[in-house]
């Protein structure tokens, strides 16, 4: 069977719905200015996703567990499609940001099945290539769906940009209907149960949380800390083109790196996620600053899919999917802490510092990982390592 085709169109659905998630911030000003709110304000546009994911991720999760998760991701997309044509249509304020509120709980039930079911629809061995492929969609997003809906809102109203995301959405669900086999059927509620596992994919999501604190810190206000580091306004765009790329380079060899080193990959991509980030404080040069940058990309485009495999490894069976809900909490929260951190240092007036800052914040994830090394689960898989295709080809993603 060609797995191809139902792959690419999973990883067309995690483009689609991260566009979504981060269309706002190309189109603020002018969301703000038709909306009649200042900035700050429509911030909450942005900010109130993650808050949304975090409250909602595990609770949507449970409610759907009977349902095939073919079911959960046709009806995710769904729902963001009418939460982003009730964006575009908003005449106010408050109804544009309940829209934002309900796409948000709809993308964090999506995220919380997809990964697990494209894994599912490979033999063991081409495992770590599907990852890569779903993997791949939000990296694209950054390079090509969010540059390309702010080109379309400044052209013809950011209204139409969300209007164009609600028919992409009818259109990724229309073609995983047609082109993605179904998994399995819906979760008995017994095989859910909080069992000893959570422990360890408690301390998994905790190192990507402290990861994803320093790394959205610094993203979050990129444009002043480029500036700092002696990069043009006019150059910013470069810069984030280079990280974008690097992002994409590293999704690509995520799959082989995760294969090779099960337990290690994880915690070294962490350590040097904090390194790179440190050191793009502390960098004299525009041209070291862009190579910083570029493998500051690499890395989070390797973090996510080196997390995600990890989670499954150390998860029993049983304990997957409520996992999976587990980790998309745990993962916005630190996005939002992290946009929260690098708010605070910008109005105490102390970006200069943020990288080093946000690298320390980092640093911290090396607790957990470490902690993680002295389960028993982990030092059983240390004598006995599976690669990361059977442990994934294992998982019971139908629930």
């Amino acid at each position: 069977m060609n797995f191809l085709i139902p792959l690419l169109a999973l990883g067309a659905a995690t483009f689609t719905t991260v566009s979504a998630e981060m269309m706002p911030a190309g189109v603020l000003d002018a969301m703000s200015s038709s909306l009649s709110v200042d900035v700050s304000t429509a911030g909450l546009l942005v900010t109130g996703w993650a808050g949304t994911i975090a409250v909602t991720g595990i609770p949507l999760v449970r409610l759907t567990m009977r349902w095939s998760r073919k079911s959960v991701i046709l009806a995710s997309l769904g729902v963001m499609a009418v939460a982003n044509l009730a964006t575009a249509l908003a005449p106010t304020y408050a109804i544009a940001l309940l829209a934002r509120m309900v796409a948000a709980g709809a993308h964090g039930l999506f995220w919380a099945v997809v990964v697990a079911y494209g894994a599912s629809l490979v033999p063991p061995e081409r495992v770590g290539r599907a990852l890569s492929i779903v993997l791949a969609g939000p990296t694209v997003a950054g390079l090509v769906g969010v540059p390309l809906g702010t080109q379309v809102a400044h052209q013809v109203g950011w209204r139409v940009s969300f209007a164009g995301l609600a028919v992409l959405c009818v259109v990724c669900a229309a073609v995983i209907a047609m082109l993605v086999p179904q998994v399995g059927g819906g979760a008995r509620p017994e095989s859910e149960r909080w069992d000893r596992s959570a422990r360890s994919v408690l301390l998994v999501a905790g190192g990507g949380f402290f990861s994803l604190i320093g790394y959205y810190s610094v993203f979050t206000f990129v444009v002043p800390v480029s500036g700092a580091a002696g990069i043009g306004a006019g150059a910013v765009s470069g810069v984030l083109l280079a990280s974008g790329v690097g992002g994409f380079a590293g999704v690509l060899v995520a799959g082989r790196i995760g294969d090779r080193w099960p337990t290690a990959s994880l915690p070294l991509t962490a350590l040097a996620l904090a390194v790179v980030t440190a050191g793009m404080g502390l960098s004299s040069g525009a041209i070291v600053y862009v190579v910083l940058v570029t493998l500051w990309g690499v890395l989070i485009g390797i973090l996510p899919v080196v997390l995600q495999a990890r989670v499954m490894r150390v998860a029993s069976e049983r304990f997957r999917n409520t996992a999976g809900s587990i980790l998309i909490t745990v993962l916005n929260l630190g996005i939002g802490l992290g946009a929260g951190l690098g708010s605070l240092t910008s109005a105490l007036d102390l970006l200069r510092y943020l990288p080093v800052s946000a690298a320390a914040v980092a640093l911290l994830a090396l607790v957990p990982f470490a902690l993680l090394r002295s389960e028993p689960r982990e030092r059983s898989d240390e004598r006995d390592p599976r690669p990361v295709e059977e442990v994934l080809q294992g998982c019971d993603t139908s629930g």
